[in-house]
């Protein structure tokens, strides 16, 4: 059965045992996007929240991929 739906996957496939995962939206670079902080330096890519196909094609920024974070002073 094939279910087509603008639904994040989380909604679909709920599992009311496992924790939320403590996601953070961030703009970097101009485009809005999920992480998912992994320490005090370091987050993972969730997902892209643009409105823009243009950002869905650069490769920094797949969802997977790791970011380093600075402190903005």
């Amino acid at each position: 059965m094939i279910h087509y739906t603008v639904l994040p996957e989380e909604l679909i496939f709920y599992d009311s045992n496992q924790k939320a995962l403590p996601l953070k939206e961030v703009v970097i670079d101009g485009i809005q996007m999920l992480i998912q902080l992994d320490g005090s330096s370091e987050a993972t890519i969730v997902r892209l929240l643009s409105p823009d196909p243009m950002h869905y094609l650069d490769s920094r920024f797949q969802p997977g991929n790791k970011l380093q974070l600075f402190p903005k002073i």
